[in-house]
């Protein structure tokens, strides 16, 4: 099979240094289409294209209308990155989802293992929540069922280029404490979305809530050694954050910083466009 991956751009269109980053790691995972999607009109710019005909990646912008006819072929097969309303990714849900559509790539003969990384409507995720899926899924494409046994971990540090993968992924198993597991979204994603009363499951007890901020801390700690050398060690840090602010939902200290460090974030990977739009959606008192 070959590998995609498509990224909605509706309100977080990458800068020209973070795009090209992102090629090179979909050309490094061996991926030969990328996918721009949009629910606004988009064209990509001219320095886009040309940067993936270089690295020779097809690139392809899709509105709602297309990408339904792409998921309508039986040669594509689609599996989500489990980024979106995660705060800071669903790496078991997105492990066990790519052995499936591995599987049923399998079963139809499909040609194109598609993985698909859509915001959460608020873009609140950094980037870098996104890896394990981008590594894994150009994985699968590639190597097929095998690749549910790769060394994650060690792929991720190669990218990352720091020791931070180990903290990236126990990041992204968080979202099972508590039995607060919901199909397609994290219930801390919830808390941080929601209003001040807003009514969580019922398996996130205080008790419970306080242990995961505590590994969150220990999480933050570790990642803050790097971040003078590494951008990706910035993202993990305010994942964390939002995860901390998520288990303190009436913190308007921690809240405060999160939105001062979420301009921070996004200007390191996306274009302004959008930025005041997701920062108004981070909780205000």
């Amino acid at each position: 099979m070959t590998g995609a991956y498509l990224l909605e751009v509706t309100n977080r269109v990458p800068n020209r240094i973070a795009f090209q980053e992102l090629v090179d790691l979909l050309f490094r995972y061996r991926y030969e289409e990328l996918f721009l999607y949009s629910e606004r009109e988009f064209a990509a710019p001219a320095e886009f294209d040309s940067y993936c005909r270089m690295q020779g990646v097809a690139l392809t912008v899709l509105d709602r209308d297309a990408y339904d006819a792409l998921l309508m072929k039986g040669e594509t097969v689609a599996v989500k990155s489990e980024a979106q309303r995660s705060l800071c990714g669903r790496v078991e849900a997105m492990r066990e989802s790519m052995i499936a559509a591995e599987a049923e790539a399998r079963r139809r003969h499909a040609r194109r293992f598609l993985v698909t990384d859509f915001s959460d409507g608020y873009e609140w995720h950094p980037p870098c929540v996104s890896l394990p899926a981008i590594v894994m899924g150009g994985t699968f494409a590639s190597s097929g069922a095998k690749a549910a046994n790769m060394d994650l971990e060690h792929e991720l540090d190669s990218v990352l280029g720091a020791p931070l993968a180990k903290h990236l992924l126990e990041l992204g198993t968080l979202y099972l404490r508590g039995g607060a597991y919901r199909d397609g979204e994290s219930e801390y994603f919830n808390i941080l979305a929601g209003d001040c009363g807003y009514s969580r499951h019922p398996g996130l007890t205080q008790s419970v809530l306080d242990e995961v901020s505590g590994i969150v801390r220990g999480i933050r700690v570790a990642a803050e050694r790097w971040v003078d050398r590494s951008d990706r060690a910035k993202e993990i840090v305010y994942a964390a954050n939002l995860l901390d602010a998520a288990c303190h939902r009436r913190s308007e200290p921690l809240l405060r910083d999160i939105r001062d460090e979420h301009g921070r974030i996004w200007r390191q990977s996306f274009a302004p466009e959008g930025r005041v739009e997701s920062l108004s959606r981070l909780p205000r008192f």
